[in-house]
């Protein structure tokens, strides 16, 4: 099977290759043929992840980098961008096709995860194949390994699973020896590597109970030396290079050539390792605590300052040595984080947190800033706020009110951000009143730009911006470039609430900016403030331009919960502009994602196109989404919940729906100078009976159709893009135009609206068209290529945890595909959606 892919690279494009099975199945021993066979065909870069406490950021890239030049730079700046491009180059390369092979992928690390989804999601315009290997028993459902390979497109993977032998192979394998093939069979149950550790111990009246035993045997004839060599070298999880090794023990050489001839290590001219990572961990387990420290403590010593400091951590760890923690945890986690291993950072910070009283007062504010920065990367926000708060207690103890407030303004990020808005407004009040009247003008500067962001995010625009002025005012000409930068993006924001276009300017100009420096999260940010307010005032053409900006800039920089913002906010344009299957599909697809701001996007999305459908799930999913934005309780969280809400009421005539909260929404909106969505409530709660007028500022669609003029609205509908809006404008004119509503929501799939529709035109005692046929059910029905695949999956009876581990996924992403077939298919049961999809003849034929 590989041969085939290798041989095909050239015609059908690169695949990355999965490879895996139980510990000793032989992966490893697969993957050395191959290249053994292909040596002269390909050009192969092999890499290993290792077991370390805190994995080392992107450790497999340093093996490859002594193989592969074109990398070794941009590792050694920790340039991320920079050295994912180059890996892409290497696997692109057309004189030969390139193997890239990383082994042990269940131990990588944030930063090679990152690395190995980048190179995946490209890998089909490459000549490589890029191969992983990994333990089945170690990537469980929750392990990110799972999520990276979720992020490839299906068609580019291959998968390859290793069984055990089978009796007539380890028959093969016991040739020649006195072993009896029934007890070896049923010790190793066929795993390769036990088989061949059997094989190679003497048959005697006491067969060892397992591999360790065997390992444990052979050690147990090594000289004094060599035990000791070999006992330090169990806890190094992979192989060293042989001048390292040399120095780990006075007799060292001596003692591993011996090693090598029991059959434990392998000596090369380069490396030093055990044969195999079973043998190590025998080794390993059988050393007492005492030895173990002991051991570490050697492999500490043995290490040059200049070594990586994510290794010296890990031994300085094991052999409890505090002082070698609180040197190198510190450059360890700058290291992590300057490559985006963010995680590895947090580790590498939680490591010190028992030992913060040891650093100078000067060191350990820093620190706290720092991994409380890591965790708000990751969207830790409680534990953000819980290290800021250390943060807050050591900068009130030392007296310094200006670090102080800058913590307590960045404090109040995160409560935001944890939708926790009181707790934020008064940090911001704290950051301003704690610097006292002698502070220096420069020092507010933090204080009033996180008043201006919360003010922005209320929607007061007229306050934002006046503390966007006081936050410039106070910085001066020296201001920080990041500043200035979200200093734009809320004035952008803002002057676009008071009136839009206004501040589209600034909004590019903050995009701009952060682009030129590589701030990609503000760059983003710009860009989504930017389509989020020109959707607000229904300028779909500048929303779908600049969101899509956005999704190619984070996708480009592999920001995946980034991205899943940007394609959230992506589907509500789709929605307007009558992409209604797009856009529920990427509103599903960002479920995934547990951010609370992501889901107040999505729901309202999913669930008013469930509504005009017609399904079941609709309610529900409204709930879900209105309950969500409740809890932050924020005009612009609100309304999208609140307008989908009061549709699916008039749709069903379901009207046990908080009718008040939502009122109070549409009054929010529009004292804040908003038209267009509190004018849309307001046309539901008009159609529901619950007003009469449309009230002052209402958006001229919408008033126009309150008012009695309606096709006037519905050519509105049309100029803006949005056919929705001009069907349901044009359902309110007379019959003519009530048959070309029909024929508009019969195109867009608006089936249950457009049941009502019929209905109102029959009572009017129009003649009626029936509804446009479908060219196909599946056409339809609209499911995706991955929910046809678990439709299938279903039709075998598979749980939610079988079809996870099918198709390489979570089982929360298999939920939300279950959801989205049964929604679509509008079944209440998964054999009921089996059932309807034979009958529909989405399974194909069947007996």
């Amino acid at each position: 099977m590989l041969a085939g892919l290798l041989a095909g690279v050239d015609s059908s494009g690169g695949k990355v290759v999965l490879i895996r099975g139980e510990a000793g199945v032989g992966k490893t021993s697969l993957v050395k043929e191959f290249i053994e066979r292909h040596t002269d065909e390909a050009h192969v870069l092999s890499g290993f992840c290792d077991d370390l406490s805190t994995p080392q950021p992107l450790a497999p890239f340093w093996d490859i980098a002594r193989a592969e030049p074109s990398i070794h730079q941009a590792l050694t700046d920790g340039d991320r961008p920079a050295l994912f491009e180059a890996l892409v180059d290497v696997l692109s390369r057309t004189l030969r096709p390139t193997v890239l092979v990383i082994e042990d992928t269940h131990w990588a690390g944030e930063a090679t995860l990152d690395a190995i989804r980048y190179l995946g999601r490209r890998i089909a315009s490459t000549n490589g194949l890029l191969l992983l290997t990994y333990r089945d028993e170690e990537v469980d459902y929750d392990h990110p390994l799972r999520g990276v390979i979720g992020a490839i497109a299906p068609a580019d993977i291959t998968r390859i699973r290793l069984d055990c032998l089978s009796a007539d192979a380890v028959t093969v394998m016991l040739e020649g020896t006195a072993h009896d093939l029934a007890t070896v069979m049923d010790l190793t149950d066929g795993n390769a590597l036990f088989v061949a550790e059997l094989a190679s111990a003497p048959a005697t009246d006491q067969i060892p109970a397992s591999i360790r035993d065997t390992v444990l045997a052979k050690a147990a004839r090594l000289s004094p030396r060599a035990h000791d060599v070999l006992k330090t070298l169990s806890v190094i999880p992979q192989p060293i290079p042989f001048p390292e090794a040399e120095q780990l023990t006075p007799e060292a050489t001596d003692g591993l050539w011996e090693c090598e001839q029991h059959g434990l290590v392998e000596v090369g001219d380069n490396l030093v390792g055990f044969r195999n990572e079973l043998i190590r961990r025998a080794v390993g387990e059988s050393l007492s605590d005492i030895e173990r420290v002991a051991a570490n403590r050697t492999v500490l010593d043995s290490l040059a300052p200049g070594n990586d400091p994510a290794r010296i951590v890990h031994y300085a760890r094991h052999a409890a040595d505090v002082d070698a923690i609180i040197q190198f945890a510190p450059r360890a986690a700058a290291a992590a984080a300057a490559v985006g291993s963010h995680r590895e950072a947090i580790a590498h910070y939680r490591t010190l947190e028992p030992h913060l009283d040891r650093f100078e007062p000067d060191a350990k504010g820093p620190i706290l800033d720092s991994w409380a920065t890591e965790e708000r990367l990751v969207g830790n926000y409680g534990e953000t706020l819980r290290i800021r708060n250390l943060a807050v207690a050591h900068y009130r103890e030392q007296g310094d009110r200006r670090s102080l407030s800058a913590v307590l303004a960045d404090a109040a990020y995160a409560s935001e951000w944890n939708r926790q808005r009181a707790e934020a407004e008064q940090l911001a009040r704290q950051a301003i009143e704690v610097l006292g009247p002698d502070a220096a003008d420069s020092d507010f500067a933090p204080a009033y730009e996180v008043s201006s962001y919360l003010a922005m995010m209320a929607h007061d625009a007229v306050d934002a911006l006046h503390w966007v002025d006081r936050t410039l005012e106070a910085a001066g000409p020296d201001a920080d470039e990041a500043l200035m930068i979200r200093c734009l993006n809320h004035r952008g924001s803002s002057e676009n609430i008071i009136h839009y276009p206004d501040g589209n300017t600034s909004l590019e100009e903050a995009a701009e900016r952060a682009a030129k420096t590589g701030n990609w999260d503000e760059h983003r940010r710009a860009l989504d403030n930017l389509a989020e307010l020109a959707l607000s005032a229904r300028d779909l053409p500048t929303a779908a331009d600049s969101i899509q900006r956005s999704i190619e800039a984070v996708t480009r920089e592999d920001l995946p919960g980034r991205q899943a913002h940007a394609e959230a906010t992506y589907s509500s344009v789709l929605e307007l502009q009558g992409g209604w299957e797009q856009a529920e599909d990427l509103a599903r697809r960002v479920l995934d994602n547990n951010e609370a701001f992501i889901r107040m996007i999505a729901l309202p999305v999913i669930g008013v196109i469930e509504a005009r459908k017609g399904r079941q799930a609709a309610r529900a999913t409204l709930s879900d989404a209105w309950q969500l934005a409740s809890t932050i309780d924020e005009y612009q969280r609100l309304v999208p919940a609140a307008a989908a809400l009061l549709e699916y009421a008039w749709i069903t005539n379901d009207t046990d729906i908080p009718i008040s909260g939502i009122t109070a929404t549409m009054h929010t909106g529009l004292d804040l100078g908003q038209g267009w969505d509190p004018g849309l409530i307001a046309l539901w709660l008009w159609k529901l009976g619950e007003l009469s007028d449309a009230p002052e500022g209402t958006a001229e669609p919408y008033q126009l159709i309150i008012d009695g003029e309606p096709l006037k609205a519905a050519e509105l509908g049309a100029e803006i893009g949005c056919p929705y809006e001009e069907a349901t404008a044009l359902s309110h004119g007379p019959p003519d135009a009530q048959l070309q509503a029909l024929e508009k929501l019969d195109t867009l799939g608006a089936s249950a609206v457009a049941a009502k529709l019929r209905q109102q035109l029959r009572d009017q005692g129009v003649k009626v068209p029936r509804g446009k046929a479908r060219s196909t059910r599946q056409h339809a029905v609209g499911l995706t290529a991955r929910q046809a695949e678990v439709l299938a999956l279903l039709a075998e009876d598979l749980t939610n945890p079988q079809i996870a581990d099918r198709l390489f996924v979570s089982p929360r992403t298999v939920e939300h595909h279950v959801s989205a077939v049964l929604s679509k298919l509008d079944a209440t049961t998964r054999q009921d959606a089996v059932t309807q999809a034979h009958q529909q003849g989405l399974l194909g034929n069947t007996d």
